[in-house]
Formats: C-alpha cells, structure tokens, sequence
C-alpha cells in the first residue's frame, strides 16, 4: 500500500488527484491534505507517508523549502507543477516524476504506472539540483544533474562531464577525472538537457563539452581533440554548427 499524502494550495488539483486515487489505484491510501509548506511539514511528520504529491509554488513558500525544513527523507515524490515545457527539463535533470498542471486523470494514472521508477533515495540533494535548475544556481559551474543508476541516482556537476557517447538506448558518460559511468537515457535526451550547458553534437554517437575541447583537426573531414586526449570524429552534418560555435565562442 501506499501512505499518501497530497501538498497543494488548489483545491480542484487535489479533488482531481484524490478521485482517480479511489477509482483506478486500490493501493493508493490518501493519509491527508496539506495546502502550505507549514501544513504539509505537520502532515509529513505525523503520518509519515510513502508517497507525496509536492506542489513547487505555495503560499507560504516552495516546495523545496518544505524538502530543506524536512531533510533528508525516505518517501517517493512527484511533483505537481504549472511550470512551462521549458522548465520541465529541470525534472529530467534532477530525474523527478511530475504532472503538469491542470491536472487530467489519464496523467495521474501514468505517473502512478511509473512510481516503482520513482526513487526514494538521496530527495534532498536531487531537490537541490533541481531548485538550481529552475531558478538558476548562483554559479554556472555548480549547475547539476542527476544520473539513474542500478540503485539509485548520483548527482553531479555538469561541467565535470567530458562528453557523452551513445550506445543504443543508453549512454555512456565521460568524466574529466577519466571515470566513465553507463546510463540508461538516450544521446539525444542529453543532448536536449545539456545543449544550453556547452554541450554539442559532432557526431551521432558523439556529445562534447566545448569547454574541453583542446584542438580542431580538418584531417579525416574533421576531428576534435578533448583534453583528456581522446580524438573524435566529426559528422559533415554537424560540423558546421560546431565551429560556429568554437569560433565564436558561444560555448
């Protein structure tokens, strides 16, 4: 069964939220409602839930500050948001399951569907994560993203990754420290989160941090030097695009 509870200042959201609950989630037992960060932070330390649905915006804060007033913690947690598309990257960054407002049943039901995908683990750091995605960090360089792993998800700063390497379905990432980690998201949805941190695609198997880039080669239709050495193909579909950028500096 799942324990949960419901933090959001919109009272048609929740009766949306609390009617599919009873009518397609058997396992779903809603243990309360809060509609403020000082509610829902008496609601979490009473009924101790499993499950939270967590607006971001309420009316006495967010709902990372009821995430940083709790700590760390051990339930499940989707947000609901009425965030635009754009700013929904920061979910994939900090790998969130979430439900756009206004809220329709059919999406209920397929963030329920996901929820053994949802983690558990390390909420605080991955709310962090996102809190800097969206509202911008006070530093480029402390810019993060949450990486799924077998148990879990590990956080780390964009600018230590080198470059990407697709593989299928999945992903291989390059550190510049010479680790290398496999991840199961595709090229091109790092592609779609990263582009606006430096990143560029020089080949379908191939993204990069400019900001590691040591050397351009016209040898071979084009190669790049990283600086950890590695040399990498250039596809004649994106080589125009990334020397625009190198040489104009808009990394």
């Amino acid at each position: 069964m799942l324990r949960t509870v419901i933090i959001d200042d919109d009272h048609l959201s929740r009766t949306i939220l609390k009617k599919t609950f009873e009518k397609c989630f058997e396992n779903v037992i809603l243990e309360g409602e809060a509609d403020s960060v000082a509610s829902g932070l008496e609601l979490i330390n009473r009924v101790n839930p499993n499950l939270v649905f967590l607006d971001i915006k309420l009316p006495d804060g967010t709902g990372f500050d009821l995430i940083e007033k709790l700590g760390n913690t051990d339930f499940k947690l989707i947000f609901t948001t009425a965030y635009s598309e754009y700013a929904i990257k920061a979910f994939k960054y900090s790998a969130f399951d979430y439900i756009v407002k206004p809220i329709v049943p059919d999406d209920i039901k397929a963030s329920l569907n996901r929820i053994n995908q949802v983690s558990s683990a390390s909420t605080l750091p991955r709310v962090r994560a996102m809190r800097d995605n969206l509202f911008g960090s006070s530093e480029e360089a402390n810019a993060t993203i949450a990486l799924p792993e077998l148990n879990g998800f590990s956080i780390v700063r964009i600018d230590d990754i080198e470059r990407c390497e697709g593989e299928r379905n999945y992903s291989r990432i390059f550190f510049k420290d010479g680790t290398e980690t496999l991840v199961s998201r595709t090229l091109m949805e790092f592609e779609n989160l990263l582009a606006h941190h430096g990143f560029c695609r020089i080949h379908r198997s191939h993204l990069i941090n400019l900001k590691n880039v040591v050397r351009y080669l016209k040898s071979g239709g084009g190669m790049v030097e990283m600086r950890s050495g590695e040399m990498l193909k250039v596809s004649s579909k994106y080589k125009d695009e990334l020397l625009n950028r190198l040489l104009h500096n808009r990394l």
